[in-house]
């Protein structure tokens, strides 16, 4: 696994167990059911459900198993481009995110189907097939194909990740997340579902755990003379910092952050607030025996995601799901985090067990219908689903109840 760079410690490197998304990619059709019922057509591909129905630029087809289409996977954020102009022949499907307009791809109930992404024919987008084109003149169509299928291509489009506006923030932002912070990403189950039941990991051990409907947060601390510590945000001039962030005793800092903003620790803050609800992690991360580390977790509560979650009103906690070291650029081992969290009485999102793959499900269809349901414990609301991690720290991914995905749309 790659470490940090010595010489410029607010850059990490891209981490193996770090996920980065491909939003836009090119894939082939699985499998074509009820194709034009109604004027729909069912599509899978890998592992995801697309319903195709006809739209003003774009007549039903034909379409084909084994065709490569380009798929858009939900979260995605369209630009309102000539690419896209049929899909804002209805005024209802514009959307604004971070000040323009476009097009959102939900999870959508169609007829009996759940819908998950967009496809275009891969004609459809001469800057993506133009090249392939030309690249099978090149190297043959086997290798060119293998080498698009590798790709995304939601720069080149213009698409971006739709992400959550940071809620119920009233005061203390200093500036943005530490660079040294990384955030959590894992795969979802449907784009690889052929690793996932492959003979490889039949015999790896899983940690399995409830995915809760919150938004990341960390809680971090950094040792005094470190590399890390010249990193961290400049505190405002002019009023006393807080004992919470710089120890009295001369031991570091400690932060409380989100994806993109670090805040400061001042009334009124409700990450600062939920860091102290579920057991304390503002003073307990002293207790933890390393020295440079974020504690991951969900900031979950009443003004958060809709409160899925069920959670009293003004209620807000922050549930632990992981733990990262900065000096080895690695997460601790799974049962470990979990042993740390009961010693010092820290909230861990629910465990739901340890597991062999097959112990569990033996295929994509008996993952799915395992996450559906309601959660457990405090978290009464709708289930979200699960995460596996697994307990080499290797791999990770989640696997999204549909029944979520039908009543939040997302």
């Amino acid at each position: 696994m790659d470490h940090m760079h010595d010489m410029d410690p607010a850059i990490p490197d891209e981490p193996s167990t770090i996920v980065k998304r491909k939003l836009v990619t090119v894939r082939r059709i699985k499998e074509i059911v009820d194709a034009n019922l109604n004027h729909k057509v069912v599509i899978h591909i890998d592992g995801w459900t697309v319903v195709e129905s006809k739209r003003p630029l774009m007549e039903i087809r034909e379409w084909a198993v084994g065709e490569l289409v380009v798929f858009f996977e939900i979260d995605c954020f369209l630009p309102k481009t000539r690419d896209f102009i049929d899909l804002f022949t209805n005024p209802k499907r514009v959307t604004t995110y971070k000040g323009k307009e476009g097009y959102r791809v939900l999870s959508t109930v169609r007829g009996k189907h759940l819908s998950q992404g967009l496809i275009f024919p891969l004609s459809h987008f001469w800057a993506i097939n133009g090249p392939f084109l030309d690249r099978i003149k090149q190297i043959g169509r086997s290798a060119a194909t293998a080498e698009l299928l590798s790709k995304s291509f939601e720069g080149l489009l213009g698409v971006v990740k739709w992400e959550p506006t940071e809620e119920a923030i009233t005061s203390g932002i200093i500036g943005t997340t530490p660079g040294f912070v990384v955030n959590p990403s894992w795969y979802r189950a449907q784009n690889i579902e052929n690793d996932i039941f492959a003979p490889s990991w039949r015999h790896k051990v899983w940690q399995v755990t409830e995915k809760l409907d919150g938004v990341s947060m960390h809680v971090y601390k950094v040792a005094a003379g470190t590399k890390w510590f010249g990193c961290l945000p400049v505190l405002p001039h002019g009023q006393e910092y807080p004992i919470t962030m710089r120890d009295p005793g001369g031991r570091g800092h400690v932060g409380v952050c989100s994806r993109t903003q670090d805040f400061l620790d001042r009334p009124g803050n409700v990450y600062w607030e939920a860091a102290r609800s579920g057991g304390d992690v503002v003073w307990k991360i002293w207790e933890i025996p390393y020295p440079n580390i974020s504690v991951q977790g969900e900031l979950c509560g009443s003004s958060i995601m809709g409160n899925t979650m069920k959670l009293p009103e003004g209620e807000h906690r922050f549930v632990v799901f992981g733990i990262w070291n900065f000096d080895t650029g690695a997460y601790l081992d799974v049962k470990e985090v979990d042993d740390i969290c009961k010693k010092l009485q820290i909230e861990h999102v629910p465990v739901l067990g340890y597991y062999k793959i097959r112990e569990f499900a033996i295929n994509m269809d008996g993952l799915l219908a395992k996450a559906n349901g309601t959660g457990t414990g405090a978290f009464g609301g709708i289930s979200e689903g699960f995460v596996f991690r697994s307990l080499d720290g290797k791999d990770h991914f989640k696997v999204i109840s549909n029944e979520w995905l039908a009543v939040t749309g997302k």
